[in-house]
């Protein structure tokens, strides 16, 4: 549960026993895209480029004519690098407490037992690298571009499939089915994808279609059932990535050789950094602060299948 504002003794009660983490921590898209590297840059926007070349024809050319002179014009991708920013302050009463249980309105008794957190302002900013680990994840995906001309918004970076615009396939509220992968993979090579290395991405319930889709287990007395990571077809292999960022009603195909996170150092700080922040009364404060964006190459690289069914 979030607190707002300052942490305290009222707020933030200690308790006795093993510390679960319930929020998962996992970020796929993220991590695949880092094995590309990392592209540093000194401006909130960034920018690549593509070029195609004219549509193959037999040509029909009589001897000793001049060429026919043209040139392939280059289109500019653009998109912006996004404040990930967070607060934490903890109150000097909270950083001492250590061995106090529950809160004092609550009668408060020293700790008979094994109290995990014994720095509270050092435990609330690994929970906040976690969280920035996450909306870095979901907004490299799902992020609504936005680049303001005035400082009275913020910059949000597009989000992979947002750009998608070349390569879609509407499911009509059906369950996913091979069709639709099919028609997407077709749409893909249409438009000259290099399917280099491919990832199908989606939440649980259309990854474990994809198992019925594709499944085929040996006959056993002992075991059963699939868990299906490639899946071979004409146009190479797509590897199976669940993330539970992709909306539910989306399976995603990403090439993964294309995408590659991008940020903007800030000098004499570094990329994703914690800072202290002056105090103004008696309580610490910390900030962590990194600006983030993605580059997803030509967005007809990638494709996506929507109006999936959920359940």
């Amino acid at each position: 549960m979030a607190v707002s504002g300052q942490g305290q003794t009222y707020n933030l009660p200690n308790f006795v026993g093993e510390l679960f983490r319930v929020m998962p921590q996992d970020t796929p898209f993220k991590n695949l895209a880092a094995t590309n590297g990392i592209r540093r840059v000194a401006s909130k926007i960034f920018t690549w480029q593509t070029v195609g070349n004219s549509s193959a024809s037999q040509p029909a050319i009589v001897e000793g004519a001049d060429p026919v002179y043209s040139e392939e014009a280059r289109s500019e991708a653009s998109n912006v690098v996004q404040i990930f920013q967070y607060g934490v302050e903890v109150s000097y009463t909270k950083l001492g407490a250590i061995g106090q249980l529950g809160t004092p309105s609550a009668s408060a008794t020293p700790v008979l037992g094994d109290q995990p957190v014994t720095n509270e302002l050092e435990f609330q900013q690994a929970l906040k690298l976690d969280l920035a680990s996450e909306d870095m994840e979901y907004s490299f995906l799902n992020g609504s571009y936005q680049a303001p001309s005035d400082n009275n918004t913020g910059r949000k970076t597009r989000g992979v499939i947002t750009a998608i615009s070349t390569n879609t396939v509407a499911a009509g509220t059906t369950d996913l089915a091979k069709d639709h992968i099919d028609e997407l993979l077709r749409k893909m090579h249409s438009n000259r994808a290099r399917f280099v290395r491919p990832v199908l991405m989606g939440q649980a319930i259309q990854i474990q279609r994809l198992g019925q889709i594709y499944g085929f287990a040996p006959e056993s007395r002992t075991e059963g059932g699939v868990n299906i990571q490639r899946i071979i077809t004409e146009f190479g292999e797509l590897g199976v990535v669940m993330n539970r960022h992709v909306a539910s009603g989306t399976l995603a195909c990403f090439d993964m050789a294309f995408c590659k996170p991008v940020v903007m150092p800030i000098p004499g700080k570094g990329e994703l950094f914690l800072e202290p922040k002056p105090a103004s009364g008696a309580s610490a404060k910390m900030m962590l602060y990194g600006e983030w964006g993605i580059q997803y190459g030509p967005e007809q690289y990638h494709g996506k299948i929507t109006g999936l069914t959920t359940s």
